[in-house]
């Protein structure tokens, strides 16, 4: 994975290389429908489901010219929307056991496959459970835009996603683990995805009956997850490295149970993405507010937090590392930089950078870094302060700015 994280580095050498035109037109679709005949059960008829539509529902709808752009309850790099949801469901009163896909734009679930003696459990190697959510990436979708880059979208978007669903089942005090160690090649065979789609990780909620199910009975019916496709060798390569590699530490839902998010709900339906600041200050009990416990639980999954102080309030400007200032000073010229030039990184009131060592495991690391990111985001809505993820750094550059040899992340401005 280190190998093909190098390969994606924005450098200021390679960046003034890059001449990739975008067509707009040409942009892959950014959902999967199933064909009409199969059976859909729109989720607002069925109170226990309900919580589902807080994973990706349309919460506003921009128009720019005659284009309307729907946007979701989760943040998507470049509006892309890489990710799918897939639930197994049993023992849901009037409410069919099954495999079933979630339809965000529709608020539907469909139905691809009933349950008999078989279900997901088999290929988690568990007994029977309530719920299983399971997140998948559409590659094209991504790589249609970032080409190679486009591999640390996908995990950043499965962050995001994977927040969602955790805040959802918070909303409704339903425990739940993480899953990330299963059997992800041949759950891509059942599922029919070939290349074009693979499972990135899962949420298993509560023992539904204390028996193993056996393998799904039949493979499922594949449907194409865009209208075309362009295949990436180098992404399939990542593809193939991400069904073989066996995640040795259990990331403990635990770690999160003090994860405060005020207002949940009210903070769901109204996450946006700023695309600008007016630079004005917080206060640093604001920033405390934003981070609290941020720091600590990175730390337990081995990610390493630093951020540039552009304008809080009684903290002193400067790179911190966690929460110690190592060098004083004015660097939002600096931070506006090393977010490839984008003055959000410069405007904010503080920019965090999400990094890892190169023992760290990389898709936890990435994955858990956009969550964090998320968390920060839910708690900015409801301080009325702007917030947005940054993909795109010079990685060389942030490396020499925060006097690290840690893989740089994940960026996110937050301010007034």
């Amino acid at each position: 994975m280190q190998q093909l994280h190098k390969q994606t580095d924005i450098t200021l050498k390679n960046s003034f290389e890059q001449t990739q035109f975008i067509d707009w037109r040409t942009q892959a679709r950014s959902y999967k429908l199933y064909p009409n005949f199969f059976r859909r059960y729109n989720i607002d008829e069925y109170e226990e489901l309900r919580f589902i539509k807080n994973f990706g529902k349309i919460t506003t709808t921009k128009k720019y010219g005659k284009e309307e752009v729907n946007l979701r309850a989760n943040p998507s790099a470049g509006g892309l929307y890489p990710c799918e949801v897939y639930i197994q469901i049993r023992g849901i009163k009037g409410f069919l056991s099954g495999i079933y896909h979630y339809e965000p734009l529709n608020n539907n679930l469909t139905l691809i496959h009933e349950l008999s003696n078989d279900g997901l459990e088999y290929y988690f190697n568990t007994d029977s459970k309530k719920f299983i959510f399971l997140i998948s990436n559409v590659y094209f979708r991504s790589s249609w835009k970032y080409d190679k880059r486009a591999n640390r979208y996908l995990l950043l978007d499965t962050g995001h996603q994977l927040a969602s669903i955790y805040t959802s089942l918070k909303n409704e005090n339903i425990s739940f683990d993480f899953e990330f160690n299963f059997d992800k090649k041949n759950l891509n065979k059942e599922f029919g995805f070939d290349t074009q789609e693979f499972f990135q990780c899962a949420i298993l909620v509560d023992n539904e009956k204390d028996t193993k199910p056996k393998q799904l009975r039949e493979t499922l019916v594949s449907v194409a997850p865009t209208d075309y496709f362009i295949k990436n060798i180098f992404l399939e390569e990542f593809i193939k490295r991400i069904e073989d590699e066996k995640i040795e530490e259990k990331i403990d839902s635990r770690i999160f149970e003090n994860l405060e998010i005020k207002n949940i709900q009210n903070s769901i339906d109204k996450r946006r993405s700023i695309r600008g600041f007016k630079k004005e200050s917080i206060s640093k009990n604001e920033f405390e507010e934003l981070t609290k416990d941020i720091f600590e639980i990175a730390q337990k999954i081995n990610i390493e937090l630093y951020f540039i102080n552009n304008n809080i309030k009684d903290m002193k400007q400067g790179v911190y590392k966690n929460v110690t200032l190592v060098e004083e000073g004015d660097f939002k010229p600096t931070a506006a930089k090393l977010a490839f030039n984008q003055k959000l990184g410069g405007d904010s009131c503080f920019t965090l950078f999400f990094t890892a060592n190169e023992n760290s495991n990389y898709l936890v690391s990435y994955i858990f870094s956009a969550f964090l990111a998320h968390i920060i985001n839910l708690r900015c809505t409801n301080l009325d302060i702007g917030c947005s993820g940054i993909g795109a750094y010079f990685d060389d550059e942030s490396k020499k700015v925060l006097n690290t040899t840690n893989n740089i992340l994940y960026l996110q401005a937050i301010g007034k």
